[in-house]
C-alpha cells in the first residue's frame, strides 16, 4: 500500500494520466454507444457484426473485442510513466531516499496491476449498462470473458512496462510497441498459415488477443470455408500468465544485476 501511495502521489496531479485515462474511458463509452445505436457498424442489416447481439450474453464477447482496441491508451500511459522516472532521474532519487531497487520495480508492478483491475471493473460496469439497456437477460452467461479481459489488459500493460524499462525513452518505446504489434501479427499469421497450426497464436501478445475474438467474424470465416485451427483456451490462458511472469522475472534480474 505504501508503494501504491507513492505512485498515486505522482499521478493525482499528472495531466497526462488524466488525459489518457479519459480518452480510454470516454472513447470506449462513445464507441459502444454508437454501436448500440447502430450509427457505428461493421456491415449492414443481417451482416452487422455488433449491434444485433449487443445484449446478454453476447455483449461480453462483442464488447471485449472492442475493448481490446482501446487498451492502447493505457499502454501509452504506462510507458510514459516509467520512462519519466528515468528521464527525470526520479528513480535514482528514490534509491537515495532509501527505497530498495526491487521495491521500485514492485511499485510499477502494483501500478500496472491496479490499472488492469480498474479497467476491468470499468468494462464490467459498461457491459452491465448496455446489456440491461438492450433487454436484460442473464449477465453471468459468458462471464468468463471478464477474466480474459483482465488477463488481456495485464499482459498488454506488463509488456509495455517491460519495453519502457529497457528503452527508458517514452517516444522510442511507444514506436517500438506499435511496431511490435504489427510484426507479431504478421509473424503469427505467417506461422499459422505456413504450417496449418495454431502455434503462432501463442506469441506474447497474440496469446491474449485470441482470448477476445470477434465471434461473428469467426462465424463468417467458417461459412466462407476459411476456418482456422484454434488454440485451446486453457493453453492461451497459460501462455499469457507465463509471459506476464516472465516480464517480471527478467526485469527483476535486470534491476538486481545492472546499474540503474
Amino acid at each position: 500500500m505504501n508503494l501504491l501511495k507513492i505512485e498515486w502521489l505522482k499521478l493525482r496531479k499528472y495531466n497526462t494520466f488524466w488525459i489518457l485515462s479519459s480518452l480510454f474511458a470516454g472513447l470506449f463509452l462513445l464507441w459502444n454507444y454508437g454501436v448500440n445505436k447502430s450509427f457505428i457498424s461493421t456491415g449492414k442489416g443481417p451482416v452487422n457484426l455488433f449491434s444485433s447481439t449487443y445484449s446478454f450474453p453476447q455483449i461480453w464477447g462483442n464488447m471485449g473485442y472492442i475493448y481490446s482496441w482501446f487498451v492502447i491508451f493505457l499502454c501509452v500511459f504506462v510507458i510514459i510513466s516509467i520512462s519519466n522516472e528515468f528521464s527525470f532521474r526520479t528513480h535514482r532519487q528514490h534509491i537515495i531516499d532509501g527505497m530498495e531497487r526491487l521495491n521500485f520495480l514492485n511499485a510499477k508492478a502494483f501500478l500496472v496491476l491496479s490499472i488492469a483491475l480498474l479497467a476491468t471493473m470499468f468494462f464490467i460496469l459498461t457491459g452491465l449498462l448496455f446489456g440491461f439497456m438492450n433487454g436484460g437477460g442473464n449477465p453471468f452467461v459468458n462471464f468468463e470473458k471478464i477474466g480474459y479481459v483482465f488477463l488481456f489488459t495485464l499482459n498488454y500493460l506488463s509488456f509495455s512496462a517491460f519495453i519502457a524499462f529497457f528503452i527508458k525513452r517514452s517516444g522510442l518505446s511507444i514506436m517500438l510497441l506499435l511496431a511490435y504489434f504489427l510484426i507479431e501479427a504478421i509473424i503469427s499469421g505467417l506461422i499459422n498459415w505456413k504450417f496449418d497450426t495454431y502455434i503462432g497464436n501463442l506469441l506474447p501478445l497474440q496469446s491474449s488477443d485470441e482470448l477476445l475474438p470477434l465471434n461473428a467474424l469467426k462465424t463468417l470465416n467458417n461459412l466462407a470455408g476459411n476456418a482456422q485451427t484454434e488454440a485451446p483456451i486453457y493453453l492461451l490462458v497459460a501462455a499469457s500468465v507465463i509471459y506476464i511472469s516472465l516480464y517480471y522475472v527478467v526485469l527483476r534480474r535486470k534491476l538486481l544485476t545492472t546499474d540503474l
